[in-house]
């Protein structure tokens, strides 16, 4: 193993713990969820008045981010195995 494939198995890995933590602190269908522990959705707090940064919005963005890039890490590492 090289040092690129370490370095992008740590990276995965660490990516791979922050979307499961993203996913699990969104709320579903029916509410409540993990998220519920962190707080909930408080009536007067920052999110309710601004709709569109709440925290469902942003967690949605970081789970984005950071699967694309979970994704892109391991077309990496693979490519790095193969052509060096």
């Amino acid at each position: 193993m090289s040092g690129l494939e370490i370095a992008g198995g740590v990276l995965m890995i660490i990516f791979s713990g922050f979307i499961c933590l993203f996913v699990l602190l969104q709320e579903g269908t029916r509410g409540g969820g993990i998220g519920a522990i962190t707080g909930g959705a408080e009536p007067d707090s920052f999110f309710s008045k601004n709709p569109g940064r709440t925290k469902n919005i942003m967690l949605y963005r970081a789970t984005r981010f950071v699967a694309i890039a979970f994704f892109v890490i391991t077309l990496l590492v693979q490519a790095a195995n193969i052509y060096l």
